[in-house]
């Protein structure tokens, strides 16, 4: 486009290439819309010159677009392939590691074993029985050490059972106090 303003522009008279890549600025600014780029180069080149200049600058105004419309297909098409080539190496890379993950056995090293043995003879349970109470199916799990803790919430049990060892305590210490009561 710039070729073009050059030569066309060398015909009417105009030979300044300051002028010549001012225009062509103009013409390819992205913030005007092209009646304002024409107005604008239009007006500006009628003061220079008497020509009218209205056909070049839309003949330029025509290159530019069509230039700036194959900047933008070849940015998009860039942009999809890239996107579509991200994609596929992503898809790639999870069925690798979903693959990896399906037949990869973890075994453990000697230390590990030992800090898993350490760790499940504190915190863990040994087997894990289902036991019939009062009609019902209960699950219930043996520790190592052979006492039984069945699954659900014992909060209200520790509780009531806090509360009667607090009364029995009072009750004793009551009973006590009435004894020395009595002795004195």
């Amino acid at each position: 486009m710039s070729q073009y303003l050059t030569e066309e522009l060398a015909k009417i008279g105009i030979d300044d290439e300051a002028i010549v890549e001012y225009c062509a600025g103009l013409l390819s600014d992205t913030t005007m819309d092209d009646d304002e780029k024409r107005e604008a180069v239009t007006g500006y080149l009628e003061a220079v010159v008497d020509t009218d200049v209205t056909a070049i600058i839309t003949k330029a105004l025509e290159l530019t677009s069509a230039k700036t419309a194959d900047l933008k297909a070849a940015a998009d098409q860039l942009l999809r392939d890239k996107l579509s080539e991200a994609h596929t190496r992503e898809r790639a890379e999870f069925q690798r590691d979903m693959q990896a993950a399906t037949r990869e056995e973890r075994h453990l090293t000697l230390d590990e074993r030992k800090r898993r043995e350490a760790f499940l003879k504190k915190y863990g349970y040994g087997t894990l029985e289902v036991v019939e109470k009062n009609g019902e199916t209960e699950i219930v799990y043996r520790e190592t050490n052979d006492t039984v803790r069945s699954e659900g919430n014992d909060n209200a049990k520790i509780v009531a059972d806090k509360e009667r060892a607090s009364r029995e305590n009072a009750k004793v210490a009551h009973q006590k106090k009435v004894e020395r009561e009595k002795e004195l």
